[in-house]
């Protein structure tokens, strides 16, 4: 009776001992999920990190493509940047693709608008890789069901303004406007203009290059500002966005003899 009564004692402590036991367990699985957490979130924010540093200006992507952007004294202009040189190389091309591509797939956008003419080179494969709609934003006379912008001024001189489809853009649209460079910006406000008057937003213009020096210079400078053109024109709430500025620009190209300033404008 005395081994059945010690028994039964341990019978009934065997529930007690099995919680305690379970609850070492989820314990120990608290601690280890804990850990893989902390593991999850310090991998996504080197992850975000990464990204973060392919979108800064001047940063190491850019270095390596402004080696293929050589400049040549054209159309008047001393400093005359060619995008033919990272268009001959398919990798360095692909890679600015692929930046675009990363940037504005995290923001968010229903439809790219390329500024004719070097924005038709780079707005088609961006708006590929992001499958969304690509927008053709041309000079006067070139496209049916269209509407103007006013005339604008860039660094070459005035120009008549752009037009876009009608029925491209709609009310409430989140629209990139891209080209290949940003100076006074004269080009980008007429694009703006229109995506304003068809009811869209401008989420961002975004060029490969943007020449800071346009950005606010002082008056005494004599040179246009960006940055007033856009207050007169109440569209100072639009971000530009370059990834190359002039400040890593120094690849002079190698002229031939007899080189001559053909430029359409002098």
């Amino acid at each position: 009776r005395s081994k059945k009564n010690l028994f039964n004692r341990f019978l009934s402590f065997v529930p007690i001992l099995t919680l305690l036991f379970l609850g070492s367990i989820q314990q120990d699985i608290a601690a280890q999920g804990s850990t893989i957490s902390a593991e999850t979130t310090t991998t996504m924010a080197e992850t975000c990190e990464d990204k973060k540093k392919e979108y800064h200006q001047d940063g190491e992507d850019a270095k390596q493509i402004a080696k293929y952007l050589p400049y040549f004294p054209f159309k008047g202009i001393p400093r005359f940047y060619d995008i033919g040189g990272f268009l001959a190389e398919p990798e360095i091309f692909q890679k600015i693709i692929d930046i675009f591509a990363s940037r504005y797939g995290e923001i968010g956008i229903d439809s790219v608008a390329g500024l004719d003419a070097r924005g038709f080179i780079l707005g088609p494969p961006i708006a590929l890789a992001l499958k969304k709609p690509f927008i053709m934003m041309r000079k006067k006379g070139k496209m049916p069901n269209s509407i103007d912008s006013e005339e604008y001024n860039t660094e070459y001189g005035k120009r008549s303004g752009m037009t876009v489809q009608r029925d491209k853009i709609k009310k409430g649209d989140r629209v990139l406007v891209i080209d290949d460079l940003v100076a006074t910006g004269g080009t980008l406000s007429s694009a703006i203009s229109l995506v304003h008057a068809l009811g869209g937003t401008v989420v961002e213009c975004a060029c490969v290059v943007e020449l800071k020096m346009f950005i606010d210079p002082p008056e005494e400078s004599g040179l246009p500002s960006r940055t007033k053109l856009f207050k007169a024109q109440k569209m100072e709430h639009v971000p530009v966005w370059g990834l190359i500025s002039e400040d890593i620009l120094d690849v002079e190209a190698k002229l031939p003899e007899g080189y001559v300033d053909d430029g359409e404008e002098h």
